[in-house]
């Protein structure tokens, strides 16, 4: 059986901070190649946050509708299947 390298690489910084003054859950910033996520989040609506703002990154083509559909689809796959945020302490 071939062996797959499954490391990890993030193609955008990721910081957590608290954007209630923004009023949003996430933020995509294009020319810093960066995503903001609000630290409140967890569960589902962090990874449904977490792949919207990547997608406004990834296809900065799409339209908002687009990046909703495209990132709800894809969270709702992704959470079927079983995938969550842990914690390891």
């Amino acid at each position: 059986m071939k062996q797959v390298n499954m490391e990890i690489t993030n193609p955008h910084k990721v910081e957590h901070r608290k954007l209630g003054r923004e009023k949003a859950h996430g933020l995509a910033w294009d020319d810093k190649n960066k995503i903001e996520l609000d630290v409140r989040l967890s569960g589902y609506r962090y990874l449904l946050t977490a792949l919207h703002e990547h997608f406004h990154l990834k296809h900065p083509d799409w339209s908002e509708t687009k990046v909703s559909k495209e990132s709800s689809k894809t969270a709702r796959f992704l959470w079927k299947l079983g995938f969550r945020w842990v914690e390891l302490k």
